[in-house]
């Protein structure tokens, strides 16, 4: 659960549908910006679904491997390390979906201390992924 944001991550895999969070909310002022925003929460979900259906499908696979005198430990920590990486990504694009809807919500981006507040969430963001800024 993610605290600060009072929510939890899993919504973003459930809002992120056609009929999700927002979709019928672009009726307002900032209808225009909606868009990005649901694009966001389904790239987040897309990582999210990866971490969580590719690790435990390939488990079968790794055992096998083990069975017939193959070392699997190889490909085992890079299934992890990747399963990790797809966790991280999901997390960092969450927040900035969560980051994006509170600048809208706030004035958009033409209110320059919501406008900054969501650079600087960025900025940490991206400082938080591997390789720090992209």
């Amino acid at each position: 659960m993610d605290e600060a944001a009072g929510r939890d991550e899993q919504d973003d895999i459930e809002s992120s549908g056609p009929l999700g969070a927002g979709a019928g909310a672009g009726k307002d002022r900032n209808a225009g910006y909606s868009d990005y925003g649901e694009l966001l929460r389904s790239h987040s979900a897309g990582w999210r679904l990866l971490a969580d259906r590719m690790h435990p499908d390939q488990q079968p696979a790794l055992e096998r491997l083990d069975e017939i005198g193959m070392d699997s430990a190889l490909l085992r920590n890079a299934l992890d390390g990747f399963r990790q990486q797809a966790l991280l990504i999901h997390s960092a694009v969450s927040a900035q979906a969560r980051a994006y809807e509170e600048m809208i919500e706030a004035g958009g981006p033409d209110d320059p201390e919501a406008y900054e507040n969501y650079c600087r969430t960025i900025e940490f963001l991206h400082e938080l992924l591997p390789g720090g800024k992209h």
